[in-house]
């Protein structure tokens, strides 16, 4: 019963975390836009273009400030800072399609480079940092320990396939 009401509290938590980032990406696109409005009858040429650049810019500052903000509250709980993060990161989607379709090359370039470094130095922090290959594994011995059944055996087989495999590859 417990493994059940465990699985049905992680799952409503990802549902939570996913709806939080949307709303969060439609309350800074609502902002965005009440702020800083498209030009009125202007559907085409330079203002039209300038606008979505500097709206595309105003979204990227937005999403990388959100995406730096889940790195912060993350010693608050998972949930709440990775809503924030799928904000951050479904804002980025956004800039980065109205900077896409902003125009000048470079400008659109400038913008999908910021996005790009936005997201992975993000991703490395949040994914990657701090964590360390475990001894056994770098050595290319099994890990297992209290592994049910033969899986012990069995992940032992798959990771010494794993070892010839690298050092063939490696010469």
């Amino acid at each position: 019963m417990t493994a059940e009401r465990d699985l049905g509290g992680s799952v409503l938590q990802v549902i939570f975390s996913f709806f939080l980032g949307l709303v969060v990406t439609a309350f800074i696109a609502v902002g965005v836009n009440t702020f800083y409005p498209e030009p009125r009858g202007a559907y085409e040429g330079d203002a039209w273009m300038s606008h979505r650049l500097n709206t595309s810019i105003i979204l990227l500052v937005c999403a990388t400030l959100v995406m730096l903000l889940s790195l912060a509250i993350a010693k608050l709980g998972p949930v709440l800072a990775n809503g924030a993060l799928l904000g951050g990161l479904f804002t980025m989607i956004y800039a980065v399609g109205m900077g896409v379709s902003a125009g000048g090359q470079w400008q659109r370039f400038l913008v999908l480079t910021v996005a790009l470094v936005v997201t992975v130095g993000v991703g490395w922090w949040k994914f990657s940092r701090g964590r360390a290959t475990p001894p056994a594994a770098a050595s290319g011995q099994a890990i297992g320990g209290g592994l049910p059944g033969d899986a012990e055996a069995r992940l032992g087989a798959v990771e010494a396939k794993l070892v010839a495999l690298g050092k063939a590859l490696n010469g």
